[in-house]
């Protein structure tokens, strides 16, 4: 039986080329949201958080899909994170690989920039009440160094458990040797979703 993945890298770091290539390889990968049996669909961090505050396992409701992705929410209402959850993943299933795709954390944070030109930005220096975008950049930037670090620590002593990928510079063979049972093969790793060069104009409420 093969293993549940968690992809624990933050967004712009290449988590839709990897849920497509997980789906190339004939996998049910959930990226972002989660077809349930009927149909519907619930976003992968909400269901998390309403999981959680039921005491139920995080992918109650969830059923059936290998792989998971861009896991956090964020809109002008809420910041929700499931990547920050993989110490509750790991424990609650048990055998699971995580995949840390990452970046140069600079050209991350200007990826995330231009993102839906400026739109991501804008809804979460709202939800953070932040106004300056010099903030939000040191603000995502911190979070970024955090998390890698959580991760790499807790992983330290099971690093067969941890593929650390770097979108930018890595060779996709590495997929195959983490997970040799899931028929992965080079071509079908393939980049997705690149932002846009150009830096989109804030609002002059958002520029300061």
């Amino acid at each position: 039986m093969l293993p549940l993945v968690f992809v624990i890298g933050f967004n712009k770091c290449g988590t839709t080329s990897l849920h497509r290539m997980f789906m190339r390889a004939g996998h049910r990968s959930s990226h972002h949201r989660h077809q349930q049996a009927d149909g519907g669909f619930v976003k992968i961090a909400w269901q998390m958080q309403a999981n959680a505050g039921c005491g139920l396992p995080l992918l109650t409701g969830m059923e059936g899909a290998q792989i998971f992705s861009d896991m956090d929410l964020c809109s002008r209402n809420t910041c929700l994170s499931g990547i920050a959850r993989f110490r509750e993943l790991d424990a609650q299933y048990p055998g699971s690989r995580f995949i840390l795709n990452t970046r140069n954390p600079l050209h991350w944070v200007n990826s995330r920039f231009r993102h839906f030109g400026g739109g991501y930005l804008r809804r979460c220096m709202a939800q953070a009440g932040i106004s300056d975008p010099a903030v939000m950049r040191a603000h995502w930037l911190r979070e970024w160094h955090e998390h890698h670090a959580a991760v790499t620590e807790y992983f330290a002593s099971r690093p067969g458990q941890l593929l650390v990928f770097d979108i930018e510079a890595d060779c996709p063979k590495r997929f195959r040797k983490f997970l040799p049972g899931f028929g992965l093969k080079p071509g079908h790793w393939r980049h997705h979703n690149r932002t846009p060069d150009e830096v989109p104009r804030l609002e002059p409420a958002l520029a300061g």
